[in-house]
């Protein structure tokens, strides 16, 4: 089905993480959803694709959150999603996409994904990630 990365080494799952990997390829989008939170206290990680995604987390950097874009260059959002759960299926993963077809629908109904409508409402993403990460 899927092909999967091995898991990173240098993670070490006792420790916390507080971090989110942002998806887009929009660059305008990626910078502003980094940067807003950054600014409201989260570490961010950004990549253009899910290909640079990947790499970043067999680099380590594996992050508590995903936000992700359904429509990628190369690999799409729902094939990311699920190598990434294939990696840690405790990272919680949130789609942002423009897109309410009934294949998103499918992959939520199935609990697969938290589901949020571009243009993305800032207040309601920080709530969201909130939720998961009350310590932050």
């Amino acid at each position: 089905m899927f092909a999967t990365l091995s898991q990173p080494a240098s993670i070490d799952r006792a420790v916390p993480h507080q971090s989110v990997l942002v998806v887009e390829d929009e660059q305008a989008s990626r910078r502003a959803l980094s940067s807003l939170l950054r600014a409201a206290g989260y570490e961010t990680c950004a990549a253009e694709s899910a290909e640079e995604a990947l790499r970043l987390i067999a680099a380590g950097r594996f992050p508590a959150i995903a936000l992700v874009d359904l429509n990628l260059p190369g690999m799409d959002g729902l094939e990311f999603i699920a190598r990434l759960h294939a990696l840690d299926a405790d990272v919680f993963v949130i789609l942002i996409t423009a897109n309410d077809s009934p294949y998103v629908h499918s992959h939520v109904r199935a609990g697969y994904v938290e589901y949020l409508r571009k243009p993305i409402n800032f207040g309601h993403l920080l709530q969201v990630i909130q939720y998961r990460l009350p310590n932050a």
